[in-house]
């Protein structure tokens, strides 16, 4: 996916929202309607005037310091393709400190929410920190401002799969039907999922699946069980393509598995889920792939 350099800097804060810092002053009160100024620029999708509140050789980075944006036209670009997208996302900012280092310079620390412009949609959270130069004119401008750690919440990782994987699926493989339920758990933190399968001549075997957020990792993780006794563990990492999904557990006879999977979709009714790699108890096994198809809603009774 492509790599932006989010909007991390106090100055997107809402109007109205105060810096905190341990003393009022009007050194606190001049950083203040530099954000005032940032809100009033961002929601008006002006890149220029966004661009005229940095120094002339101000910088952004991300957190990774690969991608760096330094001065006022590089800049401006940068917002006028954000502002080109209908899905520009809307800012909030906390700021947890703002410490001023020198008569003319201001350190601050905080955390920026975006939120993208669909319905319900929950905020991507990143902590960043800013330096700031007071100008001969006495406004304060951007110097510099990098991202530090995405601090999202699990909704807020889970919502872009989400919308790929909530529904009623079923699947058909050389008469062995799978059926799978995936919806949010009531905590709104976790996607958890049912699983039935069935074979003409054998016993239905049933599973569950739970999905979240593992911050040590930094990525989302899954737990799957079937009844039978087996468990798989699992992490995700977003793709261009969908989801690369690398598994390891044990089978219902206790062997162990590894495999990586990669999950796409063909539309918005069909999960074309790829398994490459798999080995049980260090032999490797056929890949495989399945199409999990949408199922239409039940008919309303009359």
């Amino acid at each position: 996916m492509k790599r932006t350099i989010t909007t991390c800097l106090a100055a997107a804060l809402l109007a109205g929202t105060p810096i905190k810092a341990e003393e009022p002053t009007a050194e606190i009160d001049g950083l203040a309607n530099a954000a005032a100024a940032f809100v009033v620029a961002y929601n008006d999708k002006d890149a220029d005037a966004i661009s005229q509140l940095f120094t002339e050789d101000g910088e952004m980075t991300n957190r990774s310091g690969e991608d760096i944006l330094s001065g006022r036209d590089a800049i401006k670009a940068h917002y006028e393709e954000i502002f080109s997208s209908d899905q520009a996302p809307g800012i909030a900012i906390e700021v947890d400190s703002v410490r001023l280092v020198a008569p003319n310079l201001a350190i601050e620390d905080g955390t920026a929410h975006l939120t993208a412009p669909e319905e319900n949609a929950p905020p991507r959270s990143i902590n960043y920190t800013a330096v700031l130069l007071k100008s001969d004119s006495g406004d304060w401008e951007i110097a510099s401002t990098r991202d530090l750690t995405d601090v999202t919440d699990a909704t807020g990782e889970l919502f872009e799969l989400s919308k790929v994987l909530i529904g009623d699926w079923t699947c058909m493989m050389d008469e062995v039907r799978l059926d799978l339920a995936i919806d949010w758990e009531d905590s709104g933190k976790f996607l958890i999922g049912e699983m039935l399968t069935t074979t003409p001549d054998g016993e239905p075997q049933t599973g569950s699946i739970r999905i979240g957020w593992n911050a040590a990792r930094e990525s989302i993780a899954s737990w799957m069980f079937d009844s039978r006794g087996g468990s798989r563990q699992s992490l995700w990492t977003s793709t261009d393509e969908g989801w690369l999904i690398r598994t390891e557990g044990t089978t219902a006879d206790g062997e162990t598995v590894t495999s990586s999977q990669n999950l796409t979709t063909d539309g918005t009714d069909t999960i074309v889920w790829t398994v490459k790699d798999k080995v049980i108890s260090g032999e490797k096994q056929p890949d495989n792939q399945i199409r999990l198809v949408r199922r239409p809603p039940v008919p309303a009774s009359n």
